[in-house]
Formats: C-alpha cells, structure tokens, sequence
C-alpha cells in the first residue's frame, strides 16, 4: 500500500471505532477541508454503480485530477464487515499515487450511507484530494442521506427500469443533479430517456439550501446516456459533472452545502455524545434498575418512564447549575 493511502487507511480505520486518537488527528485536520468535489453516485441495485464510478476514476485521472472513492458496501450478516472490500473494486487503480480506495460497510446506515462517511469525506478532503466519489449501497424511500453530502449527485438507472422510477417518484429523482441511463448498450436506453425528460422538472430543484439568487439562471436536469462498461458516454458525463460544479461555485452554492454539511455533522455528534454519555451515566445509577422492574411488570410504560429519567436529569442540572445538590426523590 502507497505511504499516504497508509495513513489515510489507518486514521479513518480509527474513526470507524470511535477511537480517541483518530478523533484528535481528525480536529487538527479540520482547518484544511471544504475544498475537494464531492460526487453522490446512488440508484437502485444492479444498476452498475460501481462500474460507473470505476469509469468515471478513469477519466477524472486522465483530466489530471487526485480521486479518492467511499464506496459503501452491503454487510456481511455474520462479521458486519463489507463483503465487497477494497480488493475487489478497481484493482486496476492499486498502483495510481493519485487514487484512494476505500470499502464500508452498511451497518447502522439508515440512508444508503455509513456514519462514518462524514469523517471519511474530510480527511480525504484535508489530504488533498480533489474529487471524492461517494457510492451508496442503493436507493429508496429514506437512502436520501447522499443529498446531503454530495455537491453533486448522479442518479444511476437502467433501462427497463419502469417499476423503479414508479417507486422513486416521491421525491428520490428529485436528489439528482445528473441523471445517468447506464448500460445504454441494452434496449430501450432511449425509451427511458424519454420517460426521464417526462417525469424530471425541468430546472434545478436544488437542496435544501437553495437561494432565490439561482432563479435567474436554473441548472437544467440533464439526462445522460452511458455504457460503463464500454466506455461509451463517459467523458461527457464528466464534463456535465464539471459543469455543475462551475455552476453550484459561480453561485455560492458549493459554500452553501459545504455549511449545511458542517451544521449536521455537528448536531449529529452533539446528539452521539450526549446520547453514549446519558446512558453511561445511567448504567451506573442504581435506581435505574427500578425503572426497569416497573416497566417490566407493566406498573409504568416505557415513554412515560423514559419522560420521568429525563425530567429528573434535567432538574439535577439545573440544581447543579446553581450550586445545589440534588436530593434523590425516587
């Protein structure tokens, strides 16, 4: 393994644990993030994403730009580990300096992507490198975490892939900056372009961030025929990716999602430590167990003991505030 992919490898090996030291390096690390291009590939299985990101690597390298690839994986049930792993995607790349690969696996992710993501994002960010690719383990209802993540995000389908689009009218064609039609080799490539021009808005629609100020001069959803496999298409589709880029930059809305990102990513460790500290705190408290004893013997519902531990932490810290200590009211 390249020096740098070493280190990189281990710090975010220490962030999927938690551990202390990769969590002081990541905050010295800090200061050097927000610059890199964040890709979201996502669509259903089976539509090729992998091949499409492996394609895309190509020819971001041959463009002369660094590439590092997040690629969550499906979990393996016995290990949770992901089954795919970093050897068998893109071996093809194992000697490229400018190229990072990394493999996670799904668990504990409720929108297509692992919670370390975040974490992931920033170191390769703050190692320079230029493009991060973001592949999600699929698509659906609640996989729309990438939006959040991704300056760009490239919605991957296939042709006869009619009961999908039926199921992501709801709101998941809407996360997509750029529509791909992959395997465009296979019949019916250009009936699903037309039906994509049908059923997408015609302009924009953005992120939750967006700006009176883009009204003026909307992004058009464009819909792009690929062949993965073949090669065919791709150099186009990354274009359109840089000109979405330009676009999103020219505007202020790469900032914009750069600053969206921060605030949740805060909120969501905020709402982890508060969360891994309370219930410390309760594993060591002895009446705990009494709380336990009512509900299992159906004396008192868990929502309403649950209010009741709440109410009670509250007040000894509002007593702790003003110097005062608790008395123990159970």
């Amino acid at each position: 393994m390249k020096t740098l992919d070493r280190s990189i490898s281990r710090l975010i090996s220490l962030l999927e644990r938690r551990n202390p030291e990769g969590i002081e390096e990541l905050k010295g690390l800090y200061c050097k993030c927000g610059r890199a291009h964040v890709i979201g590939i996502t669509g259903p299985p089976g539509a090729g994403k992998s091949c499409l990101v492996a394609a895309l690597v190509r020819e971001i390298r041959r463009r002369g730009k660094t590439v590092g690839v997040l690629a969550v994986d499906p979990s393996s049930p016995f290990s949770d580990g992901a089954i795919l792993g970093d050897r068998a995607r893109m071996t093809e790349f194992s000697g490229d300096n400018g190229v990072f690969i990394r493999s996670f696996s799904a668990r504990g992710a409720s929108g297509g992507l692992a919670p370390v993501i975040n974490d992931a994002v920033d170191v390769l960010d703050a190692f320079g490198k230029e493009v991060i690719i973001v592949e999600t383990v699929g698509v659906g209802q609640v996989e729309m975490d990438i939006a959040k993540i991704a300056h760009t995000v490239v919605l991957t389908l296939v042709p006869g892939y009619g009961d999908s689009l039926q199921a992501m009218k709801a709101g998941i064609l809407e996360i997509g900056d750029i529509l791909v039609v992959n395997k465009s080799d296979q019949p019916g490539a250009d009936g699903a372009v037309n039906d994509l021009s049908f059923e997408m808005p015609v302009t924009y629609g953005g992120k939750e961030f967006q700006c009176a100020n883009i009204k003026a001069d909307q992004w058009g959803v464009p819909i792009a025929k690929v062949s993965a496999l073949k090669g065919d298409g791709v150099e186009d589709l990354v274009t359109v990716i840089f000109e979405h880029l330009m676009f999103i930059t020219e505007r202020n809305i790469f900032t914009g999602i750069c600053q969206k990102r921060r605030s949740r990513q805060f909120l969501d460790i905020l709402t982890q430590q508060v969360r891994d500290r309370f219930l410390e705190t309760l594993k060591t408290d002895r009446d705990l167990q009494k709380w336990i004893n009512k509900i299992e013997n159906l004396k008192l519902d868990p929502y309403s003991a649950s209010e009741q531990v709440v109410d009670l932490v509250e007040k000894a810290r509002i007593l702790a505030d003003n110097g005062t200590t608790p008395r123990n009211n159970r």
